[in-house]
């Protein structure tokens, strides 16, 4: 900014009257700060009224087009330290189940070596291991998967455990115990292994408390014959009778036909019962959930539109704002951030979508549906379209009434299913009309945020025009005064050379 010397023969405070001027010029670039910062505040509002709309429609709207929500089976164990057991798609009824197998990994668990004072640097050939040998690794249900290990004269023992935990096994040598524990890393025949080594009798694995890992043991594991001697568990499939069907698997959790069940210990030949049946509880807790989100999103939406004017608030100036405590600010701004979706068009024809598409109707095999004929009602127009069920334990207001829901759930889930998601899914297509791409809005969207960005663009180049266009209002104001201050300048030298002429 160029230093100005001014005032000088005028004796005027230039810089205060330019000011003053300026002050006024500013007042239409002010203005439009204003719009803007107003536009932003509008745009962070929709914006997250945006995000709860979206996610309603998401998270409580979407699942419930499905008629398979309606249908959440639930599973009931007659032994749940044998079995538990839960239900997606399963077909209700009673099932008779035995269990002769739990699936295991295997395990082998080395002999105790902890007299030898090994850790996990100690070198493979202090143990007597020769330099040089291979230890081969065999994973898989055919031992198909092969890793191969040459033991140098720098190899140690967490060498090996490393190149163990690199063929897919869990390996540790622990040296309180003075034991090598190792292991498959999942259950099921698939996943057995063989360790092997090609050296000499003295010179293996036995040095470490390993003896060869051979496929028969894999296969049929070994116990140790005295205290402190290796021992291995065979890996092996889980195998169950359900409804007379055997049924192996590699883990302990097995899925068939929309039944989900988690082993959890064998059972006599006998078995026991599962007992498939609908889960009316979870089914009405879900529609229960659904039906406060859209008491909760109306609510919010009837509050914004409906909200105080703020009417004789206009956006705060910085010079206003030096005037005033942070306090005064914040009441101040959010007077007029509240007001900012007040009698908004959008937001009216949102509400207006929601109300009518829950007063939709539906026709299954001729006869027609409406939320009403399930027990959920609207209350008084007080109310602005809120939603109630009947019965329900926490609805103080209509908690006296019988129940229609969860009678209905109970007695015909499948018309419940096929009406409720019919409903569901024409206001979820009410919703994914409103929020598609236009020329205004961006997918996924509900307000006319293209076009909100659009005149925030437009804000920011009037903004800049204003910007140049004070500088040059500024500098000519000086240069006015400037011509002024010389004009005076050569008057005075004039008058001054007048008198000296006169004496």
């Amino acid at each position: 900014m160029p230093i100005r010397m001014s005032g000088m023969v005028s004796g005027l405070d230039t810089d205060a009257i330019i000011k003053e001027l300026m002050s006024a010029q500013s007042l239409k670039k002010t203005n439009i700060e204003g719009k803007k910062e107003k536009l932003d505040w509008t745009k962070e509002k929709w914006s997250e009224m945006n995000s709860k709309l979206y996610s309603f429609y998401t998270d409580k709207l979407s699942p419930l087009k499905f008629q398979g929500s309606y249908l959440t089976k639930k599973a009931v164990s007659s032994d749940e330290t044998k079995v538990k057991a839960s239900a997606s798609s399963a077909v209700a009824g009673s099932y008779s189940l035995s269990v002769s197998k739990l699936a295991s990994a295997e395990y082998v668990t080395g002999a105790d070596i902890k007299d030898n004072g090994y850790t996990q640097s100690t070198l493979l050939t202090d143990t007597g291991m020769s330099s040089g040998q291979t230890i081969t690794i065999k994973t898989g249900k055919d031992l198909e998967n092969i890793t191969s290990i040459t033991i140098d004269s720098d190899t140690t023992i967490g060498d090996l455990t490393d190149r163990l935990k690199e063929a897919g096994l869990s390996a540790n040598f622990d040296v309180k115990s003075g034991r090598f524990f190792i292991a498959a890393k999942d259950t099921g025949e698939a996943n057995k292994f063989t360790i092997e080594s090609d050296a000499l009798a003295g010179e293996g694995l036995e040095n470490l408390g390993l003896k060869n890992i051979t496929a028969e043991m894999a296969e049929n594991g070994m116990d140790a014959a005295n205290s402190g001697e290796m021992a291995i568990v065979a890996a092996s499939d889980a195998s169950i009778k359900l409804n007379g069907a055997i049924i192996n698997s590699g883990s302990n959790t097995i899925q068939v036909n929309g039944l989900t069940l988690d082993l959890i210990g064998t059972t006599n030949e006998d078995g026991i019962k599962l007992t498939v049946s609908n889960d009316v509880d979870a089914v009405y807790d879900k529609i229960k959930d659904f039906v406060k989100s859209y008491n909760e999103l109306m609510d919010e939406m009837y509050n914004k539109y409906n909200a105080s004017s703020a009417k004789g608030y206009s956006m705060l100036t910085s010079d206003q704002k030096k005037d005033m405590t942070d306090d005064q600010i914040k009441l101040w701004e959010d007077k007029i951030k509240d007001s900012l979706l007040r009698k908004d068009e959008t937001l009216n024809s949102l509400m207006s979508a929601f109300r009518s598409s829950m007063q939709g109707t539906v026709t299954i095999d001729g006869e027609s549906f409406s939320l009403s004929s399930f027990g959920i009602v609207t209350g008084d127009y007080t109310e602005r379209g809120m939603l109630h069920i009947q019965g329900d334990s926490d609805d103080a207001q209509f908690m006296d009434k019988t129940n229609k829901l969860k009678a209905m759930l109970e007695e015909d889930p499948e018309k419940v299913s096929k009406a409720l998601s019919g409903i569901m899914d024409k206001f979820y297509d009410t919703l994914s009309n409103k929020m598609s791409a236009s020329n205004i809005s961006s997918a996924l969207t509900f307000y006319n945020d293209k076009q909100m960005k659009t005149q925030a663009e437009n804000y920011e180049k009037q903004i800049k025009k204003w910007e140049t266009k004070l500088t040059d209002i500024e500098d000519r104001y000086y240069k006015q005064f400037s011509a002024m201050e010389k004009a005076m300048a050569n008057l005075q030298n004039q008058q001054n050379q007048l008198a000296g002429f006169l004496g």
